[in-house]
């Protein structure tokens, strides 16, 4: 049995460890393709490029957290839906570099096909996404009880909604170059038009119950949290409050879209902005309330995040300012993403060091208080000279950092010198 078990530890070890360099490899590419879809969206000039730019940074937060999560709760699906809602952040607004007759045609080359195919379904996957967090967290499991029941109903009817949206025989796309959408033939359009003479409803269709998606999202993770107790009702009053920002932000956008701002440049700025939050709130249980235990590790994952998101947003705002001012001299896109990836890793250290000490001051004050109580011990211990005194002041120390059950302290002796 030990030396089954000490076999089975390094093969443990080392799968962990490819894991971690897979979910590293995935949150490195991910950034890659938000920033790379946020400079073309700039670069461009695409009317509303500023909301859509903060949804691509939320990239960061929701890869961020939930990779962590998938390290070190594989089994918990909590982790896994986060990292699948960042990854349809950072595709649903890819560039299409496809004229429309080109897709309505099917003659544009595989990939922009593929990236079409993609960015004409996966908001209505965000969408599940959310609905599926809200019925579940923070147990990865439905909630228990009469509403058991109602929540699979209500996530069967969204997930079905995604399938029809994915294989429906007509997309809407917004090809590159064009101000509108238009219909091009799905690849992959398995779905008949109709059934048994019923037509299905169509992708159109299908795109406006998003916003009641959106309600019963919310509605479940109220009712979560009225039904909850003690600790888990802490856990799950961040991710509440997350989800009231956002029933707030996006009839506020509405209002502002409905008001004058046709072209939406900033109607949905406040809820791109929310959109960012439930992942922070996740991050904010799990640090404050030791939700799954990993609260250090999610400290740091919040803080990797938080700095991938203000990089990306440095970076692009970079891009779009040295376009604009150098456009007339540099004629091209070269120096402009050169000069803003210089700026972005030229913030990236002190950025690092002062997000990771505001959010341990705040969410892990465990480690903040531990590392003050070692600085003031140390300085104290400069102009000490009795041992005695030492020796206590070591066992306050350490029990004031670390609270373990037993505390013994051992000085070795000094060696004797021969006379």
């Amino acid at each position: 049995m030990t030396a089954a078990f000490l076999r089975s530890a390094p093969r443990n070890a080392q799968v962990k460890t490819a894991a971690t360099v897979l979910v590293g490899v995935q949150f490195v590419l991910g950034c890659a393709l938000a920033a790379y879809a946020a400079s073309a969206m700039l670069l461009a000039g695409k009317p509303g490029a500023l909301s859509l730019v903060i949804l691509l940074a939320a990239y960061a937060p929701y890869a961020g957290v939930g990779s962590i999560l998938v390290i070190r709760r594989p089994r918990n699906p909590i982790g896994w839906l986060l990292l699948a809602i960042g990854w349809t952040f950072a595709v649903s607004f890819l560039p299409i570099d496809a004229t429309a007759y080109e897709l309505q045609t099917l003659t544009a080359s595989p990939l922009h096909q593929a990236i079409a195919w993609l960015t004409a379904w996966t908001v209505s996957f965000t969408f599940a996404l959310f609905a599926t967090l809200a019925f579940s967290f923070p147990t990865g499991k439905l909630v228990e009880g009469r509403w058991r029941r109602l929540a699979g109903l209500v996530l069967a009817l969204i997930w079905t909604l995604v399938i029809v949206s994915a294989f429906w025989p007509v997309l809407t796309v917004e090809p590159r170059g064009r101000s509108g959408i238009v219909e091009i033939p799905n690849p992959i359009g398995l779905l008949p038009p109709t059934v048994l003479g019923i037509g299905l409803p169509s992708q159109m269709a299908g795109t406006a119950l998003l916003p009641f998606i959106l309600v019963a999202s919310i509605a479940a993770i109220a009712g979560r949290y009225a039904g909850a107790r003690d600790l888990e009702r802490l856990q799950i009053r961040w991710l509440a409050g997350a989800f009231a920002l956002i029933a707030v932000a996006v009839p506020i956008g509405f209002l502002i879209w409905a008001l004058g701002d046709a072209t939406g440049v900033i109607a949905w700025v406040p809820a791109s902005i929310a959109f960012m939050l439930p992942p922070i709130a996740i991050g904010i249980a799990v640090t404050r309330y030791r939700l799954y235990e990993i609260d250090r590790l999610v400290s740091r994952g919040l803080s990797w995040a938080v700095v991938s998101g203000l990089l990306l947003a440095v970076y692009a705002g970079a891009v779009l300012v040295l376009q604009s001012l150098l456009g007339d001299l540099i004629q091209g896109q070269t120096v402009a993403v050169a000069g803003s990836t210089l700026l972005a890793a030229a913030l990236f250290q002190p950025l690092r060091r002062r997000v990771q000490v505001a959010v341990d001051h705040r969410f892990n004050r465990a480690r903040y208080d531990a590392d003050r109580t070692a600085a003031d011990f140390a300085e104290r211990l400069r102009s000490e000279t009795d041992l005695a005194s030492v020796s206590g002041d070591i066992a306050g120390v350490v029990d004031t950092a670390l609270r373990p059950t037993t505390i013994g302290v051992w000085i070795r002796p000094a060696r004797q010198t021969a006379p």
